[in-house]
């Protein structure tokens, strides 16, 4: 690093003095830096010709940080431009900002413009370098310090960054950093306490600091020294809130670079801004720097193959991933966006196509034959259709939705009672609170009918099932607007939306592109970009949801109307991981998987929606009713009994019932015996796994901690000393000696509490380890007898995906940081089932040991993991892919056995006079029993293995157990088992296709 003369001898002078007189030439302090000549800054020497209080040179170009038209970045100009303006002020200037908010990059723009008169030295001190230099920063009773010799330098300027990790190794690394704290903050009053002489000095050059404090805490550091400094605060905008300012400020860091990489005039492209915006800028500008470089070089790279190249930055230059998923935008991809933003895909479609050929297929069923093996119409139905949607889900979701025949008329009826004038009404609550459930009944009952009545064996019955869907959708098309029946009530739509969860592509908007908007058309419709033929998307989105908002594609029909709405092109068509809205890897062995490669499910559970996957499960089971009735010994004709009022109408009835219900109700009853044996577990492990010595420490340390009366973040200060989210061993340990912890006890709290590699654990999960242990530890102790199941299993759900800390701040009213006796009143309504008075004041008393009245957010979620449970849907939809399996192995089967005859059975369909010889003659095409059952045999075993890794990474996520994971896994091993049995049985009948 360049180092001006007079600069370099003062340190060399010091350095020399402080080791005993030896020559210092090769002796750098690392805290100590000096800026570099650039175009940013401008280092002013003696030699200056401008001293009478002007302003040095401008300099050519401004920081990037301050690019931007957004609210945020003017104002922060505004502040600068004031600092600069006063030529002859002194002042101190702060500058606060989260890590990569380009605070040190404004500091050197600060310094440039200073007047030459504050900058005949500049010297920059980093504190994270500086930390094992305390004693040549400070001095000692021996030697004086940098800042002893820096002191009395008023044409100096002394720039002072700011700690940008909060994390320390040990007590004596804590006490230091904080010493340097509070020694930067006396610089920024002018003084500072000299160590050598023992006195506290004034402080000449002017300071330029960087922190990521906030400015009251250097207020309350300055307050023990009866000390109220003037100085000049500037916050910074960190990335995350500066989405509008992203666009300018990397062009600015493009222009800043490109010359690195022998190019010139780069600019970013439409679809390349729409990348950045979708990042999370974690890192931010050092990470942006890093992305831009990346992104010059492959430039770069393709100019030197193919010269004529524009220099353009696309979005193949820029990073694959948003926020760490892998996901391929196929908009970008050329033509596609042309062919998906067409008027025919899919309103077009769906009017001329969809609706006369469904309309066609209606009059075939009704006039044609009456037979599957006479209608190539009744086999498109039922063996071309159900294996031809289940095979759909996984790689396009709920896209039949957008082309499906019942709300294509549904869409007429819909234009026809507008143009008629009537006024369509919003949607009402009972749909969202309701609908799901009536969809479930629905389903039932159809399903029910399916089998008694034969339909797939009758195509008369089979029109009418297609027109009383329909009918559905028509009926609630021409009283409430848009798509009500497809998001709330469509049996088939609710199936839809359980498969889509996992699939392979999506249409997302992710919330930065949105950032401004005040015309949201996605939603709405209506844009002015919008072809004019498009009736469809002229209404916006059709089923009602707001694109970045949402968390999984159970709702969304990829319909593209948002696609062709938006006139910023931020909805996105991508390709991503199988089921990354449930957080990748799931579907890893749990061997294989590791805790911090995890996130959280995004999934949102619906308990009626779980009811139809496993009553879907349930109609395979009801498919093989008489192998069943077979294999108990019973008489398989019962499946047969035609419908009529008689005792072997009843019992096909009942038995078909009970087969839809059978996998539901053994998953239900799973989870009911599995919630108290998860109790159970916990409490014979802290019985015959664990000392009585470690529930004793585990119980001292809990309860010594909660008697602290502070609140959470009382307790979190206590715990993570450096204030860097994770408890290491020494905060652990510093925090035991301050709460007076036996130390015979503190090894084993240690052990129990953090991680046996890393030594440190974050705050979340060690309050949450503590919480669950103390829990299991006092449920032991206080049963001196087994637990009853009925006292473990009294346990209430949460009617919220809120979680326990945020519920607690809800109740917190007046964000004291406790809850009241009269406020925990208020917790009824985050529960599914409601306690009384006298259940709500026993539970808080229960939690309020020290009789204070009021608990701490530790106490409050102590006392929510003793009432409330995770509720069934939460881990229901591990039984996803083996739902799936299960219809995808049986209707495949019946696919490759059937569609191959489509066909040799038109003539007959159409009534057309062919020969025997020559219908005959016609292709017939199926597979060979060994085929199918192979197929059968592979989909099967890969769902039900997918459907026990999805099970144990949502136990994880919920923190459920290994008795109740292991409870549902044999569940679906056994249904998986038996599935595949009947399908393999070599005289299996299936009732309703015989």
């Amino acid at each position: 690093m360049f180092l001006p003369s007079r600069v370099t001898l003062s340190w060399s002078i010091l350095i020399s003095f402080w080791m005993g007189g030896r020559p210092a030439t090769s002796f750098v302090v690392p805290a100590a830096k000096t800026l570099e000549k650039s175009t940013a800054i401008k280092l002013h020497g003696a030699a200056s010709s401008s001293s009478s209080g002007s302003s040095s040179n401008n300099n050519p170009t401004q920081a990037a940080t301050l690019e931007g038209s957004s609210a945020r970045v003017i104002r922060l100009r505004k502040q600068l431009q004031s600092i600069w303006e006063e030529q002859n002020d002194k002042c101190p200037v702060l500058l606060s900002g989260s890590r990569g908010s380009g605070k040190e990059e404004l500091a050197d723009e600060i310094v440039s413009n200073l007047p030459a008169w504050q900058t005949v030295e500049v010297h920059k001190l980093r504190l994270d370098e500086g930390m094992d230099y305390t004693d040549t920063i400070l001095g000692t009773l021996n030697h004086p310090g940098l800042l002893d010799d820096l002191a009395d330098r008023e044409n100096a300027t002394v720039v002072v960054n700011g700690f940008m990790s909060e994390h320390v190794e040990s007590r004596d690394e804590l006490d230091r950093r904080d010493e340097l704290r509070r020694t930067y903050a006396r610089l920024l009053s002018g003084k500072f306490l000299s160590v050598h002489s023992n006195t506290t000095k004034p402080f000449l050059p002017r300071v330029i600091g960087t922190t990521r404090q906030t400015k009251e805490y250097f207020n309350e550091i300055l307050k023990e020294y009866d000390e109220a400094p003037r100085i000049t605060f500037v916050k910074v905008p960190s990335f995350e809130t500066r989405s509008a300012d992203i666009k300018d400020i990397a062009q600015s860091k493009v222009f800043e670079l490109e010359s690195q990489f022998d190019l010139q005039n780069v600019t970013l492209s439409k679809t390349s801004v729409r990348r950045l915006l979708d990042h999370s800028w974690l890192g931010g500008e050092d990470e942006l720097d890093e992305e831009m470089s990346k992104a010059l070089t492959l430039l770069k790279r393709e100019k030197r193959w193919i010269p004529f190249t524009s220099s353009v930055l696309e979005s193949r230059h820029m990073f694959k991933n948003t926020s760490g998923e892998v996901r391929i935008r196929l908009l970008e991809v050329p033509f596609v966006r042309q062919i998906l933003t067409s008027p025919w895909l899919f309103g077009k479609t769906l009017r001329y196509i969809v609706s006369p050929i469904f309309v066609l297929f209606l009059a075939v069923l009704f006039l044609g034959p009456q037979s599957r093996e006479e209608s190539a119409a009744l086999t498109v139905f039922w063996a071309g259709w159900w294996p031809g949607i289940m095979l759909v889900f996984p790689f396009l979701g709920r896209i039949w939705c957008s082309v499906c025949p019942f709300m294509a008329w549904g869409d007429i009826a819909q234009e026809l009672s507008v143009g008629l004038g009537v006024n369509l009404r919003k949607w009402p609550k009972w749909a969202e609170k309701h609908g799901n459930a009536f969809a479930f009944w629905l389903f039932f009952l159809i399903l029910m009918w399916e089998e008694l009545w034969e339909l797939p064996q009758n195509a008369n019955l089979s029109a009418w099932l297609l027109l009383l869907i329909t009918s559905g959708a028509v009926v609630n098309s021409v009283v409430f607007e848009k798509r009500l029946w497809c998001r709330y009530m469509c049996p088939i739509g609710m199936m839809n939306s359980a498969f889509s969860t996992p699939s392979m592509t999506e249409v997302r908007t992710f919330q930065p592109n949105c950032i401004g908007c005040k015309n949201p058309t996605c939603f709405k419709g209506e844009s002015p970009i919008l072809d004019p033929d498009d009736k469809y998307a002229i209404k916006g989105c059709t089923m009602g949801l707001k694109n970045n908002q949402l968390t999984d594609m159970a709702d969304c029909v990829m319909c593209m109307s948002c696609v062709k709405n938006c006139d910023r092109e931020s909805p996105e068509f991508n390709l991503r991981p199988l089921g990354i809205d449930y957080g990748l890897p799931w579907f890893l062995p749990k061997f294989l998987q590791q805790n911090e490669e995890l996130p959280i499910s995004q999934v949102r559970t619906n308990f009626w929606l779980g009811g139809i996957v496993t009553i879907l499960q349930g109609s395979v089971l009801l498919h093989y009713g008489p192998t069943i009735l077979s294999n108990f010994g019973l008489d398989p004709t019962t499946m047969a009994a035609p419908p009529s009022f008689d005792s072997r109408f009843a019992a096909h009835a009942t038995i078909a019932a009970a087969l839809l219900g059978l996998p539901g109700t053994f998953s239900f009853l799973a989870d009911a015996i599995s919630v108290p044996l998860n109790s159970l577990e916990k409490v014979y492990e802290r019985k015959y796994t664990r000392r009585p010595a470690e529930n004793a420490c585990i119980i001292n340390f809990y309860e010594t901690l909660v008697k602290q009366d502070l609140d959470m973040e009382g307790i979190i200060k206590e715990l993570d000393a450096d204030g860097d989210g994770t408890i290491g061993e020494w905060e652990l340990k510093a925090a035991m000696d301050d709460l007076s912890i036996p130390s015979f006890q503190q090894s084993m709290i240690i052990d129990l509490l953090l991680d046996n590699n890393q030594h440190r654990v974050n705050v979340e999960t060690f309050m949450d380890n503590l919480q669950e242990l103390y829990f299991d530890i006092n449920e032991f102790k206080q049963s001196e007898v087994t637990p009853s199941l009925r006292s473990i299993a009294d346990e209430n759900e949460l009617q919220t995906t809120l979680t326990f800390r945020e519920i607690f701040d809800k109740l917190d009213k007046d964000d004291s940081g406790y809850v009241e006796k009269s406020e925990f009143q208020g917790l009824n309504k985050f529960l599914k089932s409601p306690l009384t008075e006298d259940d709500l004041a026993k539970m808080f008393s229960q939690a309020d040991s020290l009789g204070l009245g009021r608990l701490n957010a530790l106490e409050f979620a102590s006392v929510l993991r003793k009432t409330v449970k995770v509720g069934i849907q939460e881990i229901g939809y591990g039984y996803i892919p083996l739902a799936w399996g299960s219809l995808t192995a049986y209707w495949i089967g019946l696919g490759m056995s059937e569609l191959g005859l489509l066909i040799e059975r038109i003539p007959s369909t159409f009534y057309l006079p062919v020969s025997e010889s020559f219908r005959s003659s016609l292709p017939q095409i199926t597979a060979s029993t060994s085929v199918i059952h192979f197929s059968q045999t592979v989909v099967m075993c890969v769902s039900a293995l997918a459907s026990m890794s999805l099970t144990q990474k949502l136990c994880d996520d919920n923190r459920v157990g290994t008795t109740r994971y292991a409870t549902h896994a044999f569940v679906q091993i056994a249904g998986a088992f038996i599935t595949l049995q009947l399908m393999l049985s070599p005289t299996g009948v299936v009732s309703a296709y015989r």
